[in-house]
């Protein structure tokens, strides 16, 4: 074994470590704590309806329900839990984070294959690492989010692509269109990362062959074409197909964070830029920006390099600015390309001439552990496990009542409880003698609506009931700044109320 497969393989393991760590947050339940993490109701739907007739996902294509199902179907085929069980939930959910887990380690070996492809060896070691301590790639990598599959479909829909650029192989042209078409029905947006190095190149192909298309591209556009509606199963879910796709552009217009005009784009702009500074952190942040530079100075003799970063430029371009919305997820797979430049900014100064390099390299890559590891920190430490404690210690029959979803909330699974709506009049017919809140859901109802008058008169005290116990962790040390941002990452660790019925 090489020493560069050896280093490699210690980066996988230590990643892995990392991962791995606090990968059962909120379990065993029959609701996991993880935001948009694919629930296995929605998949257990799809299995007895065979994905077909109706069935479709107003937010995602079906891909990685294919996936989740395939995994489910020995559990269920051997009748090895009850699926609607507190059990049978958390082995649906563990099925689900073992396959992130899984496509984490494969993105890891793909950036490491890039980074060779675009620069050098020691390059795509250091980008690697880079990739590894991304705090977005730590927390989603171990969730059953779709943000890890969908980036690692994209990246290794650009592998290819640019292996077919240094190369011309039309096999290396078809593996990219597959992959592309693969990530995008994994997850809709992906498609923006094609607009421009597809233009681009079908430009230099036109400026090189003369045909714009020609029969190896129409062979290309063929696969491509017939493997997306295979994907979406257009032939036997053909409602579900078209029905997807209505509600996609729907939603496009009704979810957007920014208004229209050039001063909001600006400010989604320096959001964006907020949340990908987040995800890497600001050394590797400062070197991604210093690999970008570095990459356009050598432009002639690694032309490659730009063409992967006009994906990330085309993505920002066809996807955050047209929908006029930025959340940290959408950065996961733009943090993963930048990686590649940090990577080599940093092999740069790791083999420069001054010894004082290595060290400065040194100390980013020390503090950069420590960020990426104080994502695992506050995931243990997240103050829902506290106040699942704290109830446990009140009277066993107790009835226990909360408010707003249970992906907000401690787990109350094992207690007499039930979800409320948040009314005056709800309450006073239930009694129960603890009521359980989020004051950051609380605050999302007008004061003048039912619910935020409820909430009001609750936190003030008029409501029959009065605050027993309120507790948000502060683990240390913590390098985490949530502050501007934006994502589900900041629910992690959310203050809990918990109020008592006065009698």
């Amino acid at each position: 074994m090489s020493r560069r497969t050896s280093a490699l393989l210690v980066v996988i393991f230590l990643s892995l470590g990392l991962n791995v760590t606090a990968a059962w947050w909120g379990l065993p339940s029959r609701f996991a704590w993880a935001p948009d993490e694919l629930q296995p109701p929605i998949i257990l739907k799809g299995i007895d309806e065979k994905f077909s007739g109706d069935w479709h996902q107003p937010a995602y294509p079906p891909f990685h329900y294919y996936v989740l199902a395939a995994s489910y179907l020995p559990v269920i085929g051997l009748d090895l839990v009850e699926v609607d069980s507190v059990s049978g939930r958390t082995w649906f959910y563990v099925l689900g984070r073992v396959i992130s887990l899984a496509m984490g380690v494969g993105i890891l070996i793909l950036i490491y294959r890039l980074g060779e492809e675009l620069f050098a060896p020691p390059a795509a070691l250091f980008a690697t690492i880079v990739a590894a301590l991304s705090a977005t790639f730590v927390y989603y990598a171990k969730f059953a989010n779709l943000d890890v599959p969908a980036a690692f479909w994209v990246l290794w829909s650009l592998y290819f692509f640019v292996r077919h650029l240094k190369t011309e192989r039309r096999r290396d042209r078809n593996l990219f269109a597959v992959m592309a078409v693969v990530a995008m029905c994994t997850k809709d947006q992906a498609y923006a990362f094609y607009i421009v190095p597809v233009g681009l190149y079908l430009v230099r192909h036109w400026r090189r062959s003369g045909p714009f298309f020609d029969r190896g591209l129409l062979t290309t556009a063929a696969i491509a074409t017939f493997l997306f509606l295979v994907i979406h199963n257009a032939v036997f879910n053909f409602w579900g197909f078209i029905h997807h796709f209505e509600e996609i552009l729907w939603a496009r217009g009704h979810y957007s964070s920014f208004e229209s005009g050039p001063s909001q784009q600006i400010s989604l702009a320096l959001q964006s830029l907020r949340h990908l500074r987040f995800s890497l952190g600001w050394p590797f942040t400062i070197a991604a920006a210093g690999g970008v530079w570095l990459s356009w100075r050598h432009r002639r003799d690694r032309p490659e390099a730009l063409w992967v970063l006009a994906a990330g430029v085309s993505y920002y371009l066809f996807f955050i600015a047209p929908v006029r919305s930025t959340w940290l997820r959408y950065i996961v797979p733009l943090s993963l390309i930048f990686a590649l430049f940090a990577g080599h900014c940093l092999a740069a100064l790791w083999t420069g001439r001054h010894r004082w390099y290595r060290a400065g390299v040194a100390a980013v890559l020390l503090y950069s552990s420590l960020y990426a590891a104080s994502v695992d920190v506050l995931l243990l430490d997240d103050s829902r496990y506290t106040v699942e404690q704290w109830l446990s210690e009140r009277e066993s029959d107790a009835v226990i009542g909360f408010i707003g979803p249970e992906y907000y909330l401690p787990r109350l699974d094992a207690f007499p409880a039930r979800r409320l709506r948040p009314t005056s009049s709800v309450i006073e017919r239930s009694r129960p003698s603890y009521l359980v809140i989020n004051p950051e859901y609380a605050a999302r109802f007008p004061p003048e609506s039912r619910e935020g008058e409820f909430f009001g008169s609750l936190a003030a005290g008029r409501a029959g009931y009065g605050l027993a116990f309120r507790h948000q962790s502060a683990p240390s040390p913590m390098l985490l700044d949530f502050d501007g941002i934006l994502g589900n990452m900041a629910k992690i660790n959310p203050v809990i109320e918990v109020y008592q019925r006065a009698d």
